[in-house]
């Protein structure tokens, strides 16, 4: 595999190599993955390259990877990576999980070894929508200002409809470049239209940025949701205070237990937690779990399948539906995840709280976000 370990997505590949690492380290510690065809057990072996946060590196890594027999592939983290990675592994008929790859358009190219362990980019924000309607006073118009890269695009393609079918009105909506270091220019057209809720980011930076501007620009929202970045805890640490009352979408967080369906792998959230902060000394978010899913998921399949040969394991993956500390596994014949469920945090007093959906949540939301000169 490949990891953004430099670059503008060095945050989200750090945490994703690490969710990995951790996923090796524990499966070795009971002696490797047993494959029945060999009989014995063999030990995870991880092999992986900076890909510096570019498609280009990721191209000519692959084949590198590949070339060296390993058995299986990692995708890089991030739907550009990942999508510049998949055609390499399908060339070679080689198996590779997407952990943070989330474009719909990943699995819409007649790909067959491509395997989706996180929800779709589709399904990203709809949750959000849902807990949106359910506050007082009802938001009713949005502003969608995201990056134009295929991950966030897919996203705010598939929310766009869904929001209109709520009856919500979307009085702007716009992309941006993921590399330009401010967008007060954009933020300020859409502030002059004074809609309740923004919605946007794209990846850890950018949504940085954006919270540094409308904080600079004293903008007001009655909400705001960002994609990726307040999901990672370096978010609280960076922008201090400025980081309160921002809400986004996940797909997994720490209260999440998923033992009443017996969850495969050994590990429940809480221990995810504890083990991932103890080893790395930073807490985890959802990119480090699914990360350590995606392992859990290969280990299975070859498990079960009792081989190490491509077209066995990706059969078997097609046939499993079963569930990990991170949720749900299933995918349908184009290898997209079609089971896992997405959830909303917000921070909220310098602690991350789960508010969506209402049986996990671990607080309320709070709404609407007091003016800049009441904080």
């Amino acid at each position: 595999m490949t990891s953004p370990l430099s670059g503008s997505l060095a945050a989200d590949g750090q945490m994703s190599l690490n969710g990995l690492q951790l996923w090796a380290s524990d499966v070795n510690a009971t002696g490797g993955i047993y494959v029945r065809s060999l009989g014995r057990k063999l030990p995870v072996q991880l092999v992986y390259y900076d890909d510096q946060s570019n498609t280009a590196r990721v191209a000519a890594l692959y084949p590198q990877l590949i070339a060296s027999n390993v058995n299986f592939l990692m995708a890089p983290y991030s739907s550009p990576l990942t999508l510049a990675a998949a055609p390499i592994a399908e060339q070679h008929h080689i198996l590779m999980l997407s952990h943070g790859g989330a474009a719909d358009g990943i699995w819409q190219k007649g790909y067959n070894n491509i395997i989706g362990v996180l929800s779709p980019g589709s399904a990203y924000m709809l949750p959000v929508a849902d807990m949106l309607a359910t506050l007082t006073p009802k938001p009713t118009t949005l502003a969608f200002f995201y990056g134009n890269d295929p991950f966030s695009i897919s996203i705010f393609n598939g929310l766009s409809p869904y929001a209109i079918k709520l009856g919500y009105k979307v009085v702007y909506n716009q992309t941006y470049d993921e590399s330009a270091s401010d967008y007060t220019s954009q933020l300020a057209q859409i502030a002059a239209l004074k809609p309740d809720v923004l919605l946007g980011g794209a990846h850890f930076v950018d949504g940085e940025t954006i919270m540094k501007n409308v904080r600079s620009l004293g903008i007001n929202f009655n909400a705001i949701v960002l994609l990726v970045a307040p999901d990672d805890p370096r978010f609280l640490s960076d922008l201090g205070s400025v980081s309160n009352y921002v809400i986004t979408p996940g797909q997994w967080e720490p209260n999440l237990e998923f033992t009443s369906f017996s969850a495969y792998g050994n590990i429940t959230s809480a221990q995810f937690f504890s083990k991932f902060t103890s080893r790395f000394g930073i807490t985890p978010n959802y990119e480090a779990a699914q990360a350590y899913a995606a392992g859990l998921i290969l280990q299975k399949a070859i498990y079960d399948s009792g081989s190490l040969d491509n077209t066995v394991v990706r059969n078997q993956l097609g046939q499993e539906d079963f569930y990990t500390f991170y949720g749900r596994f299933k995918i349908d014949q184009t290898g997209i995840q079609v089971a896992h469920s997405m959830v909303v945090a917000q921070w909220q007093n310098g602690n991350k709280q789960t508010i969506w959906p209402r049986p996990v949540a671990t607080a309320p939301p709070l709404y609407p976000i007091p003016p800049w000169s009441q904080r």
